[in-house]
């Protein structure tokens, strides 16, 4: 596919709220994980899949894989660069893994990356940033309102928190949705506030949460480590087509309602 149809692939799945993006993890330099991940999103049907910066990687999977492509980095120049060798969307982040190294992410810094990659952009690749879920409601809100004002095409929520308490509930809902209550909030709250956003909600999302995140806002989900933590391809596509289900299930059960029974509601 061209860059093109790839970007107008994404914009329409974001339109229509049937976005799945398989993330194989912004710092999994590993090239055979890597490739396993997104074969496993291919043959699974997900919308996109995203990757690591690493030129060679992005060249391999480029030549195998069909899906349009993110490319996740703090790195503008890596950024600005994975354009000309196959990327589809640029994404500043995802953060979490840069967390557990100590390293966290102020709002002048990602809208210091975000201005450098925008104006080194080709207007055909579209730009995606993840707001860091350790700023304060009132940070992320106006962050991502100055990220929409400089032009940047979809923003990504996550979440961010400590150890679980200890509890004696291993049920499996009550558990997935405990580890997507922080993404789920920071998409609730930035849907409020910005309407027109264009959201991906990402961090815990398993085919229980990535429902609840496109009922509170969100126009499609980032599907990390309920995939990538698998050890092989074939389980890795299972799970993809399960999200995938969910995802779309949904979205038709959720648009036939509002056109059915809430016309004066705007999707």
């Amino acid at each position: 596919m061209t860059n093109q149809s790839n970007k107008e692939k994404v914009l329409n799945a974001i339109k229509n709220k049937k976005f799945v993006k398989i993330i194989s993890g912004i710092q999994n330099y590993d090239k055979q994980k890597s490739l396993s991940v997104a074969m496993a999103a291919e043959l699974g049907n997900a919308t996109a899949l995203d990757i690591c910066d690493n030129a060679e990687i992005i060249k391999l999977i480029r030549a195998l894989v069909q899906l349009p492509l993110f490319v996740s980095s703090v790195d503008p120049l890596k950024l600005v660069g994975a354009q000309t060798i196959g990327a589809d969307v640029l994404e500043i982040g995802n953060y979490e893994s840069f967390y557990k190294q100590g390293k966290m992410f102020s709002r002048k810094e990602v809208l210091d990356i975000a201005r450098f990659v925008k104006k080194s952009m080709s207007p055909d690749i579209l730009l995606c940033c993840t707001i860091p879920a350790t700023l304060e409601t009132e940070n992320q809100i106006k962050l991502a309102e100055e990220l929409l004002d400089l032009g940047v095409d979809m923003l990504q929520t996550e979440g961010f928190t400590l150890d679980n308490p200890v509890s004696e509930r291993n049920d499996t809902t009550y558990n997935d949705i405990l580890k997507a209550a922080s993404t789920l909030t920071n998409t609730l709250e930035l849907k409020k506030a910005i309407p027109s956003a264009n959201l991906i909600t990402a961090s815990g999302i398993t085919p229980t949460t990535a429902p609840i995140a496109i009922a509170m806002g969100a126009s499609g989900v980032g599907i990390g480590t309920y995939i990538n933590s698998l050890f092989t391809q074939n389980e890795m596509t299972e799970k993809v087509k399960e999200i995938m289900i969910s995802v779309n299930g949904f979205s038709v059960g959720f648009s036939q309602y509002m056109k059915n029974q809430a016309p004066a509601v705007a999707l």
